[in-house]
């Protein structure tokens, strides 16, 4: 009998050990937890890599940005927009007023056309913690002497484009992330599906008209983004077959002359402004646009352009695949509902229901 209730005092022992040992790490496990999600929730900064590789620090909450560009409208379709304390003047015309109608009241930081000049000045008084934008060294002394974050841009590739998409939303938070996320995926599914479907096709041959109408001609090179959505949508950018990238740049307009037109002929030509389509389509001239072949079949189109224009580095550049393939390969896109996915981009990124006036202004815009 002594000896059962030995056992039984030695059982009931080595339980309550395990017990002990049991709560004891559970315990512990919860003690780790809440002192990580104290530190998370106390730290005041936390660590980005921006569009250049370059891991910048910034505030753990974001709450007052500026942007250069088509940045605005990145940090709009990524729910962001009413954090923005400085902006660019290029956005607040246009478009983007009647889908965002705030942007108008924010300080114009950058003037001029594209990304835009930075007013130093206008920068500093609007004191935001993060800007997004492109800076010399003397820009960049001042902004970390102003203690405030800025976060350089690349965006020649569609990869480049979701790496700012994404960037961009880690810097908005949680919220930001998961959008970028989504984004990202139908942007990736758009190139895919036109990619796909062109694969075995003939080539276009495409030219882009950039610049002036009347002055120097300039179109995309092949370190442009342009070059990506033509050559997913089936076709070629002769100046990107032609022109090498070491004498060409995604910022500015690669200059060509008619001679080199005249010696490629392109089937189809962009005009990427609404005085550069009027003047090549202008019969009644007799300026060399006429002789080409792209003109005289009539495959010359305007480039569309919403929030901001599809064929440069923007997010509304997910529609540009599309659109292009709908008109280099009409046949195999005969399904293809433009006007419908531009509807659709509006209301599921922007939350704003396009009227067919919206809708016409878009596709073929007046300026």
């Amino acid at each position: 009998m002594k000896k059962t209730n030995s056992k039984i005092l030695i059982l009931f022992t080595v339980i309550t050990v395990m017990l002990m040992s049991i709560i004891s790490t559970g315990c512990g496990n919860e003690k780790n937890s809440t002192s990580t999600k104290q530190e998370n929730s106390t730290s005041s900064t936390r660590k980005i890599v921006d569009g250049t590789g370059k891991t910048v620090t910034i505030p753990y909450e974001v709450t007052r940005i500026a942007a250069s560009g088509a940045l605005n409208q990145i940090v709009l379709i990524l729910g962001g927009a009413d954090k923005l304390v400085a902006t660019a003047q290029v956005v607040q015309t246009g478009f983007f007023p009647k889908v965002y109608p705030r942007i108008t009241e924010i300080p114009a930081a950058y003037t001029g056309s594209g990304p835009g000049t930075l007013n130093m000045e206008t920068l500093l008084k609007a004191n935001p913690q993060v800007v997004f934008g492109t800076f010399t060294q003397t820009e960049q002394e001042r902004l970390q002497k102003a203690n405030i974050a800025f976060l350089g841009l690349k965006l020649e590739t569609p990869e480049d484009i979701k790496n700012t998409i994404t960037m961009v939303g880690k810097v908005l938070g949680e919220s930001g992330e998961e959008k970028a996320k989504k984004f990202n995926e139908y942007y990736d599914n758009n190139i895919k599906y036109v990619s796909e479907k062109t694969k075995s096709s003939e080539k276009v041959k495409v030219f882009v008209a950039s610049g002036t109408p009347k002055g120097s001609l300039t179109t995309n090179g092949p370190n442009d983004i342009n070059t990506s959505y033509i050559e997913a949508a089936g076709g070629i950018n002769i100046a990107a077959e032609n022109i090498s990238k070491e004498s060409s740049t995604s910022n500015e307009g690669t200059s060509v002359d008619f001679e080199f037109l005249y010696k490629n002929q392109p089937d189809v030509i962009i005009a990427t402004s609404k005085n550069t389509y009027d003047y090549i389509m202008d019969t009644s001239s007799s300026n060399q646009w006429q002789s080409l072949t792209a003109v005289k079949n009539k495959q010359v189109y305007l480039n569309p352009k919403g929030v901001y224009l599809w064929s440069v580095r923007s997010a509304e550049g997910a529609l540009q695949p599309l659109w292009l393939a709908k008109n280099l390969h009409p046949d195999l896109f005969n399904d293809l509902d433009i006007k419908q996915k531009v509807k659709e981009f509006y209301k599921n990124y922007y939350y704003y229901d396009l009227s067919d006036n919206n809708l016409e202004d878009i596709l073929n815009p007046k300026k």
